[in-house]
């Protein structure tokens, strides 16, 4: 099986990996709804304010869902794709000091995010449109209140739990399947890397259902993209999407405890300095992504 699906066109792989998540999700997920039986007793997945064990179990749920969506087709995709588990999605050797650029530039991208966020909630859509954002407003606020009781914990145990859930199962799992496999998929497809890019950030950005944060989403989509397609290395992109999730967490709780009124969750809860601030934060961007284009430029790409 190695390898076997190589020779398939970009649109033949696109294909065959949707039926890999398909197939992995309902294989896996119902194995782990059998294996949590024993403990479901006072379980309700339609009641959002059921007993403690309903929230525990989400996140059993969500954790299982990052191994069967995410991690276990991609595998399977590098090796049949690209012939290697791992070296296939471009897991290889990082560099120490790229590792530390990719943390940089997302730490630096997040006055920007900030600002998109907060542009990004404010906008409203036509008159007629008034159904699709009522709905938009319904999937955002559903995900918003469940990512809220997720991290909302003072238990030293769940919040090592959050961690492994929100930064870095996510930060490896989405990347694998992003810009590990959809992106060199896309650029298989359209022949062009740039809108490989743009539209594997694009998705990435849909598939999450909060629409009023699809812009810092999208952009840092891109910025993600542009990480693996300089660096040539998907430890790059996991590095930069951890360190946006990890301050997101330490956002969460230093206003949780300083600042308990507000909810850390919604857009424009951080502070912007101005915007020289965030113009400096899109400079910075721009200009470490050109780094590090300038310091892999000889390196062969991957797929």
């Amino acid at each position: 099986m190695k390898g076997s699906w190589s020779d398939f066109s970009g649109f033949s792989k696109l294909i065959l990996f949707g039926l890999l998540v398909f197939s992995s999700l309902v294989i896996f997920t119902l194995l782990a709804f059998l294996a949590a039986i024993p403990f479901m007793e006072n379980f309700s997945l339609t009641d959002a304010q059921s007993a403690p064990m309903s929230i525990d179990m989400l996140r059993y749920f969500q954790i299982v869902q990052s191994f069967s969506v995410f991690i276990i087709p991609s595998l399977l995709a590098g090796y049949l794709f690209w012939g290697h588990l791992t070296t296939g999605l471009a897991l290889i050797q990082p560099k120490s000091g790229l590792i530390l650029l990719s943390l940089l530039i997302i730490v630096s991208a997040q006055p920007l995010v900030s600002f998109l966020g907060i542009w990004n909630s404010s906008m409203q859509m036509p008159e007629f449109f008034e159904g699709v954002e009522q709905w938009m407003q319904q999937a955002e606020d559903s995900a918003s209140n469940i990512i809220y009781r997720f991290l909302d914990t003072d238990s030293t145990t769940l919040l090592l739990i959050n961690i492994l859930m929100i930064a870095i199962l996510p930060a490896l799992g989405e990347e694998m399947l992003f810009r590990g496999v959809l992106q060199p998929v896309f650029r298989e497809i359209f022949k062009n890397k740039h809108i490989a890019v743009f539209i594997t950030a694009f998705i990435f950005s849909a598939i999450h259902l909060q629409f009023f944060t699809f812009l810092p989403r999208f952009f840092l989509g891109i910025a993600l993209g542009y990480l693996m397609l300089w660096g040539k290395n998907l430890w790059y992109p996991i590095a930069g999407h951890f360190a946006n999730n990890f301050l997101s967490l330490i956002v969460f709780y230093y206003y949780r405890h300083t600042n308990p009124d507000i909810n850390p969750l919604e857009p424009g809860a951080e502070d912007i300095s101005g915007g020289w601030v965030i113009i400096g934060s899109l400079v910075m961007v721009s200009l470490a992504i050109a780094f590090l284009r300038l310091k892999n430029n000889k390196r062969p790409a991957f797929h």
